[in-house]
């Protein structure tokens, strides 16, 4: 194998062949594509769940999934040039605008996002007001004038009134941070006052789309930054998950994780800069700064970029020093006070109102009881919820702990934590999984050296992966946070995940197939047996991979291993 890694190997196939094999596998993919965009017509809002193709549209992405394996394979053992990047990153383009035309895929999250940014320019709080209040709202009782504003707003707009029926949760006040809100209300703006309710959902998917792309050039200077070959981006370009969740779905999390990733880029400019004058270490400085402004923006977007601030504040603090860091940590702690102030000062401005809504109900609600095609979080929980008052249907088939010291556990937590006994168990399960995490994210931290910035960005992907791991909530857009630092990571077990996660849309088969109906003569039907049976196909294979490749590199074999790229290290066979 050749040292000089933008050379394509002796040995394998002629750099101009692998191109035009990566661009056949980019024409296949925009194919597929458009098939997935045709089929989810028949996911629009009112059709019917059983007639819903969700096995067929599973299917295909995973016929996506292997071209883009196939994808990431050709970069690695190809030339980095010109052509190929203009291929990657061309098709990328195709494949997100081919999706934006279409329906999502059985998600509703876009509609919250199209009301709160119609509130935000309607001059009204989107954390004031939930949907249902303004749904019921009777103008005739004497309501506030910002409710009045809405309420007319709902009255004159069908398109706005269709959209407020379809919020989910609408009990609920928004939970998404200021920074995401603005966007919405971006979206909004550039939306004319009477669109229909699709034309509104291609506009909002068409910022989320920029965001996207807009990550993916921030992924290509990362790259470059850290020495490695910047065709590894096809890792982020061609992922078939962002396809789904952003340009389908549309979900928001392309907001965040933009502002996250930037974030990650300005650490490793701030731990380039080497020390020994005044003027280096001001300029570390000003990086750091920002760096701390835009993590802050991140937060604002989506609060779980605030797990990364113990890898970024070890390593600036053994670059830029100990005495200079007050100020990136000033920068950050008041622009994320200032940022999520609204969701969390209560009534404000509302003395005796009884309509308004504490805004950070939301938030709390998520946090409290939200569980979702989780692994690590339901083995504990479930060995925590007694079995009293529950039928077989309801009882996980791995719990394994007796039902009387899961009766103490409950007792005691419920009495320490004043929360009803119901809640117990996830509250406990909550803080043993917090604790485990904030362990990991130390010692990922810690191990990080900032004089190697490829260990800095890896620690940065892992914090964010095996935060994803431990939540009680792992729906697969969630997953996409970890995606733009996916190149960095060394076992390739991790590439499978973005995958696995397409396994979260089979819930939605099997409870509108088996809602009543037990499965495969198990005592679960369609939405216990895919907490209790299906998640195990899909992690636990998964965890065994993971355990393996890390006996393996320890034993130093690199068949796990992504390979690192310089120039004592060889590409191994993918």
């Amino acid at each position: 194998m050749a040292d000089d890694l933008t050379q394509a190997d002796e040995n394998e196939p002629n750099a101009d062949a692998n191109v035009g094999l990566l661009a056949v596998l980019a024409g296949l993919s925009i194919c597929v594509y458009g098939i997935i965009a045709t089929l989810s017509w028949q996911f629009d809002f009112d059709s019917v769940t059983t007639d819903r193709p969700i096995i067929l549209v599973l299917c295909l992405f995973a016929v996506v999934f292997a071209f883009y394996l196939g994808a990431i394979r050709i970069a690695w053992r190809t030339r980095q040039g010109g052509q190929m990047m203009k291929l990657v990153i061309g098709s990328a383009i195709v494949f997100r605008i081919v999706m934006l035309f279409s329906l999502p895929i059985q998600e509703v999250d876009i509609y919250r996002y199209l009301w709160d940014g119609a509130v935000s320019t309607a001059g009204v709080s989107p954390f004031r007001y939930s949907p249902e209040q303004v749904s019921s709202a009777d103008l005739a009782s004497g309501a506030d004038e910002d409710l009045v504003r809405l309420v007319k707003m709902r009255d004159d707009n069908p398109a706005l009134a269709e959209i407020l029926n379809r919020v989910h949760f609408p009990e609920l006040p928004t939970i998404y941070p200021p920074t995401s809100q603005a966007v919405f209300a971006a979206a909004n703006l550039t939306t004319p006052s009477s669109s229909s309710v699709l034309t509104r959902m291609f506009i909002m998917k068409a910022w989320f789309i920029g965001f996207d792309i807009a990550t993916l050039f921030v992924v290509i200077g990362l790259l470059g930054r850290c020495a490695k070959p910047v065709g590894l981006c096809v890792i982020y370009a061609w992922c078939p998950l962002l396809m789904k969740e952003v340009a389908n779905s549309g979900h928001l999390d392309a907001v965040a994780v933009f502002a996250t990733t930037l974030a990650v880029y300005l650490v490793v400019r701030s731990l380039g800069f080497q020390p020994g004058n005044k003027d280096t270490q001001a300029r570390s400085l000003g990086y750091a700064t920002l760096t701390g402004l835009t993590l802050a923006l991140a937060v604002g977007a989506k609060l779980y970029p605030v797990i990364l601030v113990p890898v970024f504040l070890l390593a600036l603090a053994r670059k830029v020093g100990r005495r200079l860091m007050p100020i990136p940590i000033a920068v950050f702690s008041v622009v994320v006070a200032i940022l999520l102030w609204p969701m969390i000062e209560g009534k404000n401005n509302v003395a005796d109102d009884q309509v308004s809504s504490d805004p950070s109900l939301g938030v709390v609600t998520f946090l409290r009881r939200w569980e979702m095609n989780d692994f690590l979080f339901l083995l504990v929980v479930e060995n925590l919820k007694p079995n009293a008052q529950r039928g077989t249907h309801e009882i996980a088939w791995f719990t394994i702990v007796p039902d009387s010291t899961r009766e103490a556990v409950v007792r005691s937590a419920s009495s320490s934590l004043k929360v009803p006994p119901a809640e117990s168990p996830f509250l406990v399960t909550r803080v043993m999984t917090a604790i485990a995490f904030v362990m990991v994210a130390i010692l990922l931290a810690w191990r990080a050296s900032p004089a190697d910035n490829r260990q800095v960005v890896e620690a940065a992907f892992l914090t964010i992966a095996w935060f994803w791991l431990l939540c009680p909530t792992l729906n697969p857009w969630y997953w996409t946070w970890a995606l733009p630092l996916l190149p960095f990571a060394r076992g390739r077990v991790w590439l499978v995940m973005s995958g696995l996660a397409f396994l979260y849309y089979l819930r939605f088969w099997l409870s509108y197939h088996f809602e009543n109906a037990a499965v495969l003569g198990t005592p679960y039907t369609g939405a216990a047996f895919y907490d209790f049976v299906v998640t195990w196909i899909e992690f636990a294979p998964w965890f065994i991979a993971l355990i393996a490749g890390v006996v393996f590199r320890l034993q130093k074999s690199s068949w796990f291993d992504m390979p690192h790229f310089n120039s004592e290290d060889t590409l191994q066979t993918f």
